[in-house]
């Protein structure tokens, strides 16, 4: 074999191969896209089913309650709500209550743990703890421990803490009440805080235009902004529950549009949602309904 057919020889072996090369990138490159276009439709497709998520309800009860103010219902199904400076939790046998009227009206009771209730007097700058009885556990007077503080709002933040709201300086603040201190401090707010809800360890905050929710280390970890005159709210699993214009209304935790939830024509003056069960009060009779998450 001569030089010239030598080299003919290689340039063929060597156009075969680069060939084969670019038949094979060419190949994975239209199953990389293929596989790109798979999984993109997968993720639309689940987008879709994940905002299609909507709750309906089911009546399962109704009863009389002539009460100014009814808080909740516990893991036990015991109904709290309060009447001329007495709180009062009714069970199916017994009605017990608790008043304190030395410290004012009651400002708002939280029943997250109902060992431990936590109950607000605002008037006297006061918290007050129950166990399950309605008995005195504890009273924190904020008035009278050192570096005292006026707040506005408190709940319970579990271990022996509370979440409270420092009106003197404007922020959130985590108080150990074993201890009587503060524990994580919160930056200030530009605007007073108007409720708040927890679940222990994270507590949301409404504001007049958000509904700001902070971990126990000080954290924020969202701020959503609220067109709608919001009254109350509560926290439901992934959803944020909340009372505008005497109806309910709910949104997932990052999603900023707020859904209506479709109920009976009542007027809503207080409302709790408690392992599946929406107590909706009127005023005069308090109705329980399950809470069934669809997929539409």
């Amino acid at each position: 074999m001569d030089i010239n057919s030598y080299v003919s020889l290689r340039e063929k072996l060597l156009y075969t191969l680069s060939r084969k090369r670019t038949q094979k990138t060419a190949r994975f490159l239209y199953f990389t896209s293929l596989m790109r276009i798979v999984v993109f439709f997968f993720f639309i497709c689940f987008q879709s089913i994940a905002l299609a998520q909507s709750f309906t309800i089911t009546k399962l009860n109704e009863v009389p309650l002539q009460s100014d103010s009814f808080i909740g219902a516990d893991n036990f199904q015991n109904l709290y709500y309060t009447s001329k400076s007495t709180l009062y939790k009714k069970s199916n046998n017994t009605v017990l209550e608790y008043a304190a009227l030395n410290l004012g009206e009651i400002t708002s009771v939280d029943v997250i743990n109902p060992l431990k209730l936590t109950v607000f007097y605002k008037d006297s700058n006061t918290v007050v703890i129950l166990d399950n009885t309605l008995a005195e556990i504890r009273r924190i007077n904020f008035s009278a421990i050192e570096n005292f503080r006026n707040i506005s709002q408190a709940t319970n933040a579990g271990d022996r803490r509370l979440w409270i709201f420092n009106t003197d300086i404007q922020r959130l603040e985590l108080f150990d009440y074993n201890q009587n201190k503060v524990i994580t401090e919160f930056p200030p707010t530009s605007l007073p805080a108007l409720e708040l809800t927890s679940n222990f360890n994270v507590c949301w905050v409404k504001t007049k235009n958000t509904i700001d929710s902070y971990t126990v280390y000080g954290s924020l970890i969202n701020s959503l902004p609220i067109e709608a005159e919001i009254q109350a709210i509560t926290i439901y699993n992934e959803y944020v529950f909340a009372l505008s214009d005497e109806k309910l209304v709910y949104k997932e935790k990052d999603i900023v549009e707020l859904s209506n939830l479709e109920i009976p024509e009542i007027k809503v003056k207080q409302f709790s949602i408690k392992d599946e069960i929406l107590y909706i009060y009127d005023g005069q009779v308090l109705t329980s309904y399950r809470l069934n998450l669809s997929k539409e």
